[in-house]
């Protein structure tokens, strides 16, 4: 299908995210869009420390929980 809107001249964005979530308590922190774009659940659910991004709640790492890729036709 995106083929046969390609050839009629559509534009596709595609974004790839990954949820993030804490290692300590669990809490879903924040999602990642395209690499470069923290979106936090909440403003106070996510801490930059230096280079790292840790859990606004305990401090805790985070890791990837749920990975997808969102299309957008412009």
């Amino acid at each position: 299908m995106s083929t046969k809107l390609v050839e009629r001249g559509a534009r596709i964005r595609r974004t790839k995210w990954v949820e993030l979530s804490c290692l300590l308590c669990g809490e879903a922190v924040a999602t990642l869009e395209g690499g470069a774009v923290l979106r936090p659940r909440t403003s106070n659910s996510a801490r930059v420390i230096g280079a790292r991004v840790v859990c606004g709640r305990c401090g805790g790492s985070l890791s990837p929980t749920d990975q997808g890729e969102r299309v957008h036709f412009v």
